[in-house]
C-alpha cells in the first residue's frame, strides 16, 4: 500500500512539474485543464495518503473532451465516493461497470456494453458536478462516458478495488 502511495505521489509530482512547464510556454484551455488536474491529483493523493483509516474513499473524477480521469485510479473495498466534475464544453455522464475486461474492450461501436453496471451519474452539463457513493467489492471496474460517440472517442478509464 505504501509503495503504491509513493508511486502515486511521485506520478502526481511529475504531472505537476509537466503542467507547470506547459503553463510557462503559453496559455490554452488544455494547459489550464492539465494544471487543474495536476493540482487535484496532488491534493487527492495527499488526502488519501494521510487518511487510510477513513471508512469512505474519495475519488475525484474529471470529465472533458474526450477523457475520463479518476484520481486515484484505485481504492480499497467498501464505500467509494466519486466526486464527478464535468470540466468539458459538452455534456458527459459517468457509468461504473464491474467487469473483468479492460475499459477499452467493452464495445466496438459508438457505445459500450453496460453489462455489470453498478452505478451512474446521469448526463452532467458543462461546469456541473455530482457525487456518487457506491459500496464496491474488490475487483476491476471501468469508468466510462457512454453518450453516443464518447466511449468510442476514448472516454473511459480502468479502476481497481483491492
Amino acid at each position: 500500500m505504501v509503495r503504491n502511495q509513493l508511486r502515486t505521489i511521485g506520478s502526481a509530482v511529475a504531472v505537476l512539474i509537466a503542467a507547470t512547464a506547459l503553463a510557462a510556454c503559453g496559455s490554452s484551455s488544455s494547459t489550464d485543464t492539465t494544471a487543474s488536474t495536476a493540482a487535484m491529483t496532488t491534493e487527492t493523493t495527499a488526502a488519501t495518503a494521510m487518511d487510510d483509516s477513513s471508512a469512505s474513499t474519495k475519488v475525484d473524477v474529471v470529465l472533458n473532451e474526450m477523457n475520463v480521469m479518476a484520481m486515484p485510479d484505485e481504492s480499497k473495498a467498501g464505500d467509494v465516493t466519486f466526486d464527478v466534475k464535468n470540466e468539458g464544453a459538452a455534456g458527459h455522464n459517468m457509468i461504473v461497470i464491474k467487469t473483468d475486461k479492460m475499459a477499452s474492450d467493452l464495445g466496438q461501436g459508438a457505445q459500450a456494453s453496460e453489462a455489470g453496471k453498478v452505478g451512474e451519474v446521469a448526463e452532467l452539463a458543462a461546469g456541473k458536478s455530482k457525487d456518487l457513493t457506491l459500496d464496491l467489492a474488490a475487483g476491476h471496474y471501468a469508468l466510462i462516458c457512454n453518450l453516443p460517440g464518447h466511449y468510442a472517442a476514448g472516454m473511459y478509464q480502468d479502476f481497481n478495488v483491492n
